[in-house]
């Protein structure tokens, strides 16, 4: 087995303790270049996120149909196909997000923290 289920926790807890740490509006972000590298850093993260998707999509279809078999003895499901799909939609949704903060980006460009 990998370290993959390890590391997806490890991003979600990073995240978690993000939005956990800026839910008081009055000392959440110290200004507006604070918010722009944040935007920033979220947009690299959609697209990570996009990218981790795609490869998850890609080895739901590689599997092979006995690695599908239901756990309980019950008859055969759909197991992949119900999940390939809702992945390919979940990854539709990181696309979307990636657009939106990259608007978000150029909307906050004076702000943006030098390269």
């Amino acid at each position: 087995m990998t370290d993959h289920p390890a590391r997806a926790a490890s991003a979600a807890a990073c995240i978690r303790e993000l939005a956990e740490a800026t839910t008081d509006p009055g000392k959440a972000y110290a200004n507006p270049a604070e918010i722009a590298a944040v935007t920033g850093n979220l947009l690299e993260l959609a697209r990570h996120l996009e990218d981790a998707l795609r490869h998850l999509e890609v080895h739901i279809g590689r599997r092979d149909a006995g690695d599908w078999a239901a756990p309980d003895g019950e008859p055969p499901r759909p197991y992949a196909r119900q999940a390939r799909g809702a992945v390919q939609s979940a990854q539709a949704d990181a696309r979307n997000l990636g657009r939106a903060l990259g608007r978000a980006m150029e909307a906050l460009g004076p702000f943006r923290p030098a390269p």
